[in-house]
């Protein structure tokens, strides 16, 4: 019975080898045909479905899209730094080109060139509100404002600014851009016939307080923004005379100067006003040029002078007398090996040897030994004794 039942189970189930020998039964364990359609139908399927269309738009519509160089990408652009002129030659040119700007409309007033019977066109009157030059120097003031915006964005990366000085270039643009809006749209006329209306008040007194507001609040940011500027010689001076030059605009519109023929005091007030604008702009240029190569590393560096050097003590009647660093000896290291060990005793020999050449030192001393030999005698001698 357990042989019959062998042999049943052998039949029903053969070994693996025996499928050897019969390659009918091989094929049916390989792939038909039918598999292979099969993949085929649902590679199709797949293809064909919506996200695969999706997914090959998309792709297409990527490689279409690019239709610009590398170098209209955002990191490639200029920043707003290089907009600032900072070269000598671009500072000079655009001065002469502001000063010819100025003078050409100072003397089409002047001298009445456009004139159409017998009235001056309001673009070129120097005493309309709204003309030509107040628009010139509203643009001078903008971009002054902004040039201080140009300031701020890269002095605020300092590391050594703990006390956070940097933010009165944000006050400063601030104040910059509410000039250029004044002068643009005459809000201190408004303002003057708003107050004149309803308090009650002369047009000259509302005129002087609206400039003591002026003084206080922009006189304040002026002064502070002078002490932040006094690294550069050069920009702190042309914003001294800036302020100066707005000084004496604001004179000349008030009737502080003795300029008795209107056309003149005209042609004075509107002059210092656009030269204002002008020596403020190039003063935050010069500033700007300074800053950008602190930022650099490219600044010259100042020599900075000691503690000791720059002591001064009074002596007699008030008098100061200098007092000069203390002079520290200097004495030449004796050449060893990096192999023998630093002897002290050999130290003192150096010393001795010193001492021996100051004593008998001579113009004609030959018989006397060299510095070596002593130091090899006094060996020998050291050795014999502790011998």
């Amino acid at each position: 019975m357990r042989r019959q039942r062998r042999l049943v189970t052998s039949r029903a189930f053969p070994p693996y080898s025996s499928l050897l020998r019969f390659p009918a039964m091989v094929q049916f364990f390989r792939s038909s045909p039918t598999d292979d359609r099969r993949r085929r139908v649902l590679t199709e399927e797949v293809i064909s479905s919506p996200a695969a269309a999706t997914a090959r738009n998309t792709t297409k519509n990527r490689g279409a899209a690019r239709t610009y160089a590398p170098g209209a990408q955002r990191n490639e652009q200029p920043s707003l730094v290089d907009f600032v002129p900072q070269r000598v030659t671009m500072l000079i040119l655009s001065v002469l080109l502001g000063v010819s700007i100025a003078a050409g409309l100072e003397a089409i007033y002047a001298t009445g060139v456009l004139t159409i019977d017998g009235a001056r066109l309001p673009a070129f009157d120097l005493a309309a509100d709204g003309n030509l030059a107040n628009w010139f120097t509203s643009l001078l003031l903008l971009q002054a404002g902004v040039v201080a915006m140009v300031i701020y964005s890269v002095r605020r990366h300092r590391l050594d600014d703990y006390q956070g000085s940097y933010r009165v270039w944000l006050w400063a643009a601030c104040g910059i851009v509410w000039l250029s809006i004044d002068e643009g749209a005459s809000l201190n006329e408004s303002v003057q016939l708003v107050c004149v209306h309803f308090a009650s008040q002369t047009a000259k007194h509302v005129e002087l307080a609206w400039l003591c507001v002026y003084a206080m609040v922009l006189g304040g940011i002026g002064i502070r923004l002078a002490f932040e500027m006094r690294a550069c010689k050069f920009s702190t001076t042309t914003f001294v005379l800036s302020i100066i030059v707005g000084v004496t605009a604001v004179a000349a519109r008030m009737g502080a100067l003795p300029i008795p023929e209107l056309e003149l005091q005209v042609l004075v007030e509107e002059g210092c006003q656009m030269g204002a604008g002008l020596l403020l702009v190039l003063a935050l240029c010069l500033h700007t040029r300074h800053v950008v190569q602190d930022a650099e590393g490219k600044a010259p560096a100042k020599a900075k002078k000691t503690e000791a050097a720059t002591a001064t003590r009074r002596g007699m009647f008030g008098r100061k007398t200098r007092i000069d660093p203390p002079e520290t000896p200097t004495r030449a290291s004796a050449k060893r090996s990096d192999l023998e060990p630093a002897d002290s005793d050999d130290e003192d020999d150096d010393a001795q040897d010193e001492d021996d050449e100051d004593a008998n030192s001579g113009p004609h001393d030959v018989t006397r030994l060299s510095k070596t030999e002593r130091k090899n005698l006094r060996r020998q001698q050291r050795r014999a004794r502790l011998g």
